[in-house]
């Protein structure tokens, strides 16, 4: 089934109007359901952060995603893109889209929390500073590596560093991208931070996860300029999207939700 994925858990404060069965996310054991393709585990800021906390002192290493409504239409036609999302340990809601669409699907209000995006990263950055974990921030977007890990540096007092990777290729892989790789575990990280255009996010994520052992990958996208209290966002975002491209990915998300709810 496509639509939202059902297996019985119980949490304390999560009590429906009607019996509700949820998967479990990998890391936490957070109620997970699906937006068409998508992964999207739910949970209080909290559990959030304990499951992420134990992901990185657990040594194993992982993967924390933030799908949206770009990555949830391509997951549709793209199978490689499907199966990086659904086996990251942790997904996170990347837009608000995700979070009504949950709602439109029938999860109880009590189960979603109204946080997405950018939302999570100044408490995970918190999190980190009190830990003293080390982080790196990667991105393709030009000098926004080195913005976003100065601003983790100045506003939260973090160990960053910024690395740049604009040429990474669109399967997230090759021999420049195994050198940067190796460039990235020198700094022997905690948190990796990634900023990247979809799928090539998710799929340098997949790869770099199987070559940094212990690291712990976060894909951000563009919620990384958040970071920047508007120190070069418009140019680290370049030129907005199509008006067109934006509403036949709106349309296209529509149908997913149509369906699931419909199986």
């Amino acid at each position: 089934m496509r639509g939202v994925m059902r297996l019985v858990t119980a949490r304390a404060g999560l009590v429906p109007s009607r019996p509700w069965r949820f998967d479990k996310s990998p890391a936490g054991g957070l109620p997970r359901v699906r937006i068409g393709h998508a992964p999207l585990d739910l949970g209080r800021l909290d559990e959030v952060l304990r499951a992420v906390e134990g992901l990185v002192t657990g040594g194993q290493g992982g993967r924390i995603l933030l799908p949206d409504v770009e990555q949830v239409v391509r997951a549709e036609r793209d199978e490689v893109l499907r199966s990086a999302l659904a086996t990251a340990e942790l997904s996170l809601a990347g837009g608000p889209e995700m979070i009504r669409a949950a709602g439109r699907l029938g999860v109880p209000a009590l189960a979603l929390e109204p946080r997405t995006g950018a939302q999570w990263l100044p408490p995970l950055a918190a999190l980190a500073r009190e830990r003293a974990w080390r982080v790196v921030v990667v991105a393709e977007r030009p000098k926004l590596s080195e913005w976003a890990a100065g601003a983790l540096r100045d506003r939260y007092g973090l160990l960053a560093v910024g690395v740049a990777a604009p040429d990474v290729p669109a399967d997230g892989r090759g021999p420049w991208v195994d050198t940067l790789i190796d460039r990235i575990e020198l700094t022997r990280p905690d948190l990796v931070w990634v900023s990247m255009d979809t799928p090539k996010q998710e799929l340098f994520c997949q790869h770099a996860a199987s070559r940094l052992h212990g690291a712990v990958l976060l894909g951000v996208g563009s919620a990384m300029e958040s970071l920047l209290d508007g120190r070069g966002g418009a140019r680290a975002r370049g030129a907005l999207r199509s008006p067109w491209r934006w509403l036949l990915q709106r349309l296209a998300f529509q149908r997913v939700l149509a369906h699931a709810r419909a199986t």
